[in-house]
């Protein structure tokens, strides 16, 4: 990939980052680093802990996990408060579930999810909003990148070991994941239940 455009140039690197440092803030390629990647596998496992499996029970947890902390970071913010979007460690948390969850299910395959990752990054990077909720956007990290590579490394051990029936095509039109008849849009709504507060840092 290009150097002169602001995505990593390996995501793997960015998943090794996240997976097995204590902490990223600092600067990797040129790109901010700024989450506690204790605190993110704390959540993660808080979150998937709490969740049901909604009669799934290879990947039902992990979606409902998602949805909780999507809706989580997705609530409006008191006055004066910050939004709970702008929680680097939730994010990471919550792009890993998702790349986890569309693996697992077989909506998408590894290298899918790792590109359409990588893009979003990117068009943060350059100022392109994108926002799935009222909140704010997080900043562009790659930390945050690269727990959503570890999601899809685990959501595709995951699809392996309990949904090997599955077949995730080779490409799916990114019309159908972010669409809100059965996509990212869709899905947030989840199964109503317990509202989810990830662990304090």
């Amino acid at each position: 990939m290009n150097a002169a455009l602001p995505y990593p140039r390996d995501l793997s690197v960015c998943s090794k980052e996240a997976s097995e440092g204590p902490a990223t803030s600092s600067v990797a390629e040129g790109l901010s680093m700024a989450v506690n990647n204790v605190r993110v596998r704390q959540i993660i496992n808080d979150a998937i802990a709490k969740a049901s499996n909604n009669g799934d029970p290879c990947c039902g947890k992990i979606r409902q996990a998602w949805i909780n902390l999507k809706a989580w970071r997705d609530l409006p913010p008191a006055a004066g408060a910050q939004p709970n979007s702008l929680d680097l460690d939730v994010a990471a948390a919550e792009n890993y579930m998702f790349a986890r969850a569309c693996v697992c299910e077989g909506f998408v395959n590894r290298f899918q999810m790792n590109s359409i990752a990588i893009v979003y990054f990117g068009s943060k990077a350059v100022g392109v909003d994108m926002p799935t909720s009222g909140n704010p956007q997080s900043k562009p990290d790659v930390a945050v990148l690269g727990w959503g590579g570890v999601g899809s490394e685990e959501g595709e051990a995951d699809r392996k070991r309990c949904n090997p029936n599955a077949d995730p095509p080779w490409w799916r039109p990114v019309s159908e994941i972010m669409g809100r008849r059965d996509g990212y849009y869709f899905r947030v709504g989840g199964t109503p239940g317990t509202r989810y507060t990830p662990p304090p840092p």
